[in-house]
């Protein structure tokens, strides 16, 4: 090989820089390093809760998710998995946990989304996986413990009730504090306020006081004021109004907000030295009749930490835009076009959230979250010929319905380009999910039939807690002593086992395990694991709701003109039913239902091109130490795929 001479000179000086140039490029030439520089190992994790594999492969093969798109991408030039197997159970909560510690729900102690403590008072509300202690190291505690700088941006287990659930940088998932509120208002007096006029607008029913609540208590009384004012379209002025929001009835020293005729306001606002937020819309008006329509979204507690990174995120993304409100959609009182509003405002929020962090100095680790496409599938799946929507709308409801779901995983690709594309150079990107989600025809009230079969529900003999398509079972052992037990257990699980369908004879449930069964799928714990666990074949959920006079099994929907024949406790039923309990797609399943698993993608810095089989969540964890150069959680199981 000929190296070329850089300088021509007769001078030593010269000689000696050629020397010294020649002898760089020679370096240069054979370890080719000068041309790779050494950038800081980062990864970023983000969760997209709910996404299954099978229609991310399926949006990928039909050119809905774009072939130059984040999925792709990923699929192309980084590591994925053909499937991803996640923990049982598959439900947000013991998911996410057991991901986040590399850790069985059986050593986390998140059994289920939600559960009970053996021993708690059988009056007692049952806890929940999103405030429950658990008793295992995150990645994101393990990472900080050996000297690296970690950033969280939502998530479950992720907040300030204990150091350990705390990172360097984080925001906490918003915590539902309250009831979203709908106000119909007219036009009341005319008020001259700082030399400007203002008409008050007034309930339209007396009884109504429109106030800020939370957890059930009125914090604060709200005023209303319609006020004339301009908008400037193409440099002319065009009139229009303004619906003026306070927290009390004074003005003139400021207002909580201005909603116009369109869009959103987020408001914030302190009580009892905590941070809370909600958003508002005009829904209707008639300027002409003077009459208003406005909504508040449920108010949620912020929180964020350390002050000053929690102020960086909201001048860059603004206040948390609250959640797409699910039971006033049912209801009927959210239009369709506006919960899909709110749905698209969280998950712009979630992106933002995700640039925002990675703007942060010096950080090793961030965590991001996106829960837009388990909204969207509890609410719009119907796959199944069962279902009471399949035939709805002329037959055409499935496939409109797939279009919706369709769109909004194209969205979310196309938030993930922009993350990627963002990224710093030297960072592994890490995309999964907890878990996917099935689509029910039926929902099972377990309770009912506990108390029909002979178990006692009523009688405080036994309780289920579910946790969308399984449940613990608990047996008050104050009522059934240590003699009776045996008996007792060994009839439950004959009845369980000849739970079936009416319409088609077939089993309802696909397990039905005590404690050494439950040890077989990694889901029991002495202190919080149900005497059984049950969980059903794919097309069902279960609640826990016991509902008098209402049948044991019930076809699920959200559309309440689809049961306007349904006896009134099935239709009421129906009417409050949560996403995980009455969805049309629901989550909660084994890991071994096919359409409950999710995905996982790798991409960025020195990860391969590559397809694994099949793999299981409790990898993640393992995988994401290894790229940080550090020893995974204590309590972590699985080995890395990387």
């Amino acid at each position: 090989m000929r190296v070329p001479c850089l300088f021509k000179s007769s001078s030593a000086n010269a000689w000696l820089l050629n020397s010294c140039f020649t002898f760089i490029t020679l370096i240069v030439l054979i370890t080719g390093s000068a041309a790779q520089p050494a950038y800081k190992k980062r990864v970023v994790m983000i969760s997209i809760d709910g996404t299954p594999d099978y229609l991310v492969d399926r949006f990928l093969k039909n050119g809905v998710l774009p072939p130059n798109g984040a999925f792709a991408r990923m699929k192309k030039s980084g590591t994925y998995a053909g499937t991803l197997l996640p923990v049982n159970v598959a439900s947000t909560g013991p998911s996410h946990i057991a991901i986040f510690t590399g850790a069985e729900p059986g050593s986390t102690g998140i059994v289920g989304n939600s559960f009970r403590q053996v021993n708690q008072s059988w009056e007692e509300p049952p806890l929940t996986a999103f405030k429950q202690p658990f008793s295992a190291e995150t990645i994101f505690s393990a990472a900080r413990r050996q000297g690296k700088k970690v950033i969280t941006l939502g998530g479950v287990g992720l907040d300030y009730s204990d150091s350990s659930r705390m990172t360097d940088e984080m925001f906490m998932y918003p915590v539902i504090a309250g009831p979203s509120a709908i106000y119909d208002l007219k036009k009341g007096e005319k008020k001259i306020i700082a030399g400007e006029e203002y008409i008050s607008l007034v309930a339209d029913k007396e009884t109504t006081k429109p106030e800020i609540r939370l957890y059930k208590e009125p914090v604060t009384r709200c005023w209303f004021y319609l006020k004339d004012s301009f908008i400037n379209e193409a440099n002319v002025l065009k009139p229009t109004y303004q619906i003026i929001a306070d927290n009390d009835s004074t003005l003139e020293n400021g207002y909580m907000a201005a909603l116009k005729e369109t869009g959103w306001e987020t408001i914030r606002f302190m009580h009892n030295g905590k941070t809370y937020s909600f958003s508002a819309n005009l829904f209707l008006a008639s300027r002409t009749d003077g009459r208003f329509r406005i909504y508040f979204s449920p108010p949620a507690e912020l929180f964020g930490f350390p002050d000053a990174f929690m102020q960086r995120l909201q001048t860059a993304c603004g206040i948390w835009p609250g959640e797409p409100d699910n039971l006033k959609q049912t209801a009927g009182l959210v239009p369709e076009e506006k919960w899909m509003e709110q749905t698209g405002r969280l998950a712009s929020y979630s992106k933002k959230l995700i640039l925002a962090g990675m703007q942060e100095a010096n950080w090793d680790l961030l965590f991001g979250y996106f829960s837009t496409l388990d909204d969207i599938q509890h609410r719009y799946t119907v796959t199944d010929k069962r279902q009471l929507d399949f035939t709805a709308e002329n037959g055409n409801r499935p496939a409109r319905y797939e279009k919706i779901i369709g769109q909004w995983f194209s969205t979310i690709d196309r938030y993930l380009l922009e993350i990627m594309d963002a990224a710093p150079p030297g960072t592994s990107i890490i995309v999964f999910s907890d878990h996917g989600m099935i689509p029910t025809h039926s929902t099972l009230l377990i309770n009912n039939y506990l108390d029909g079969a002979g178990f006692s529900f009523t009688g405080k003999e036994i309780q289920a807690i579910t946790s969308g398509n399984s449940a613990h079972l608990y047996i008050n052992r104050k009522l059934i002593n240590s003699a009776r037990y045996p008996d007792f257990l060994s009839r439950l699980k004959q009845s369980l086992a000849g739970l079936k369908d009416e319409k088609t004879g077939k089993p309802v449930l696909l397990l039905i395990a005590d404690s050494t069964e439950q040890k077989n799928h990694g889901l029991y714990h002495a202190e919080y694991s149900g005497d059984l666990f049950i969980s059903c074949r794919e097309g069902y959920s279960i609640t826990s709701r016991f509902v008098p006079g209402a049948p044991f099994l019930i076809q699920n929907t959200f559309d309440m003109s689809l049961v306007r024949d349904q006896p009134e406790a099935v239709s009421n039923f129906l009417l409050k039913g949560t996403m995980n309990e009455t969805g049309r797609a629901v989550h909660g399943c084994l890991s071994s239902v096919r359409k409950g698993q999710s995905v996982f993608y790798a991409w960025g810095n020195n990860i391969p091109a590559k397809k694994i089989k099949k793999m299981r969540s409790l990898q993640i964890t393992p995988t994401v130490a290894k790229l940080l150069d550090i020893q995974p959680p204590v309590t972590a199981t699985g080995k890395p795929v990387l």
